[in-house]
């Protein structure tokens, strides 16, 4: 009986190493050596097992039992950071669309309320623009004059004298006229918006353990949903070879003055060819530097902070000894040297430029140093710790048109030779400049003037890497002499000369218990808010939320939220007062929030 016991103990334990095995040669990501090492691991072990579970021994058995339990859990273990593996590939590569958001803006005292109010509706149009499938998806839901302009500052000029109901515009161009036009903060509300989803169509594929290849990089200024259209502030280029290990990384300034590719007339700031689509950031810059890119990242501030966090810190190079500014989402000082910084850290330095001497063209060269961090860390042992920690961190936080099989192969090789690799960074430079732009063709804007010798420089050395030369290394192959950065308490805003009241001052009133509403639940701040002003009578108060207008797209964070009411009176006395508004999930679906609300630290 006692061995007909072992016999079914050996052979589970048997069927559940063949299992194991064909599921590990299944992931293509092991390497031959590794793999021949485990079939020798694995049928030593299993021979040990039957000779040890078959004597009728005792002690021998009770040997047999205890090293048939390591092994399934070592295989436990094994299977379930593979099978974290395999999870993050299947949706590896799936995102690959561009999301616009057109909104329906009205005054905010026309007294429009919805589509239905509205006779006509002002839009402007462009080559790269899909406001034509945004207009034939309004008309859908409505009969109304479509009336097209030749720029936005007529269509804003007649929608604010009420010459007409509306416009229609992108969510990320409207940011932009917000940032030229501060005058029309809290002029305006969003009726209704309108989503469109378009595949994004690069395809250039290269064998990337045995080719040169290159990678567009691009960092967007925002957190949140990272398939969003929006300009893009950090415009880096990637191009690798595989077997000599060395990577080429060329910082473009985001205010280059390029043309970009599709659009005749004006050229346009390289970060305004976000606005239009990652494929489009890629066309301008292909043509820029004369180099076929074969896959890009797209990334945003949650992706870079998940990241870091994720390896656990990563050591990064600063140029200067410099103190952040509370804009850049904390005020840490760095030394000059080496630092080891987490992921909020890492994100105020790869943001700051005011601070540096060289401005914009010195923030390029921190947020190489700072890929140049990941790159190490995540190509060293100390990746093992936390590599379940750093896919599941990456979930969603990116966007790429690289296949699972292209990543799959370049962990294979990583896995197979454990190299280091060489990293040389170089940046694009030019002069100031003011410049009408084809995204903003009313107004000169700041731009950067190419310097043609840096874009001659940088063709040259993408050449030479595709060429199979080393470049001279810009970064030390190991950090030393690592320091903390130091976190700055931020000084006080300098308090703003008391104007002279003149009249009454407006009192906003509501009730100031905090609001609490389900994740996604839209409500309406103005509904139980009050303005009193003794001259001017009744008075609407704007609506801000975290620096921006507060609009039917803004998106409530879980835990807790707060917004400000600003209003202004005749005399020109304005009065704030913020409001607290508490976001919880609803995880069961019975309208009820639940009660563990993760509220975000400062």
């Amino acid at each position: 009986m006692k061995l007909s016991v072992n016999r079914i103990i050996y052979t589970i334990i048997a069927f559940l190493s063949l299992l194991f095995l064909i599921f590990i040669i299944s992931t293509n990501i092991v390497p031959l050596k590794y793999l021949l090492l485990l079939f020798a691991i694995f049928i030593l072990y299993d021979v040990g097992l039957f000779f040890l579970l078959f004597k009728k021994h005792k002690i021998k058995n009770i040997i047999g039992y205890v090293l048939s339990g390591i092994l399934v859990i070592i295989m436990a273990i094994l299977f379930y950071y593979l099978n974290v593996t395999m999870g993050f590939f299947k949706g590896f590569g799936s995102n690959k669309y561009k999301e616009e958001n057109y909104l329906v803006l009205v005054l905010n005292d026309s007294g429009f309320e919805s589509l239905n109010d509205l006779s006509n509706i002002g839009y402007t149009s462009n080559e790269l623009s899909n406001i034509n499938e945004a207009l034939t998806k309004l008309n859908e839901e409505i009969t109304i004059e479509n009336i097209k302009y030749d720029n936005n500052v007529d269509m804003f000029d007649d929608l604010i004298n009420k010459e007409i109901d509306s416009v229609l515009i992108e969510e990320s161009s409207m940011a932009l006229i917000y940032e030229q036009n501060e005058e029309y903060n809290g002029m305006f509300k969003t009726i209704y918006t309108i989503n469109i989803k378009t595949e994004i169509e690069i395809t250039k594929e290269t064998d990337v353990t045995n080719q040169p290849f290159t990678v567009y990089i691009s960092g967007i200024d925002s957190y949140g949903s990272i398939a969003t259209v929006s300009r893009s502030d950090v415009n880096m280029i990637a191009t690798i070879n595989p077997k000599t290990k060395q990577v080429l990384l060329i910082s473009i300034p985001r205010d280059y003055y390029v043309q970009l590719r599709g659009t005749t007339g004006y050229k346009d700031k390289l970060t305004h060819a976000g606005l239009y689509g990652v494929e489009t950031s890629v066309g301008t810059l292909e043509d820029l530097l004369d180099v076929e890119i074969n896959y890009y990242f797209r990334v945003n501030f949650s992706s870079l902070e998940n990241i870091v966090d994720a390896l656990g810190g990563v050591d990064v190079y600063s140029k200067y000894t410099f103190t952040s500014s509370k804009a850049t989402g904390g005020t840490y000082y760095f030394t000059e040297g080496y630092n080891h910084m987490n992921g909020k850290q890492a994100l105020s330095f790869s943001r700051e430029r005011k601070a540096l001497p060289g401005g914009d063209r010195a923030r390029g060269i921190n947020q190489q140093a700072v890929i140049d961090g990941i790159i190490r860390k995540a190509t060293s042992p100390a990746i093992i710790t936390g590599y379940s920690k750093i896919l599941s961190s990456l979930n969603g936080t990116f966007q790429t048109n690289m296949s699972d099989n292209d990543i799959q192969k370049l962990i294979k090789m990583q896995l197979n030779d454990m190299a280091s690799w060489n990293i040389t960074s170089y940046s694009l430079d030019g002069t100031d400049g003011s410049e009408y732009t084809y995204s903003y063709p009313t107004q000169k804007l700041y731009v950067m003037n190419p310097i043609e010798e840096t874009v001659t420089e940088a063709q040259g050395l993408i050449d030479k890497v595709y060429a199979g030369e080393m470049l001279e290394s810009s970064y030390d192959k190991e950090a030393t002499d690592v320091n903390d950065p130091v976190y700055v308490e931020p000084k006080p805003d300098p308090k703003p000369e008391t104007p002279t009241i003149i009249g009454e001052v407006p009192v906003i009133s509501f009730d100031e218990t905090p609001i609490i509403i389900i994740k996604g639940q839209i409500i309406d701040l103005l509904s139980d808010v009050t303005v009193t002003d003794k001259e001017d009578g009744p008075l609407t108060p704007k609506i801000t939320f975290n620096g921006l207008p507060f609009t039917d797209t803004s998106v409530f964070l879980e835990g807790t939220n707060v917004i400000t009411y600003t209003v202004t009176d005749s005399d020109n006395n304005t009065v704030t007062k913020k409001r607290t508004i508490v976001v919880k999930l609803d995880l069961n679906g019975d309208g009820i929030p639940d009660d563990d609300v993760t509220t975000p630290t400062e």
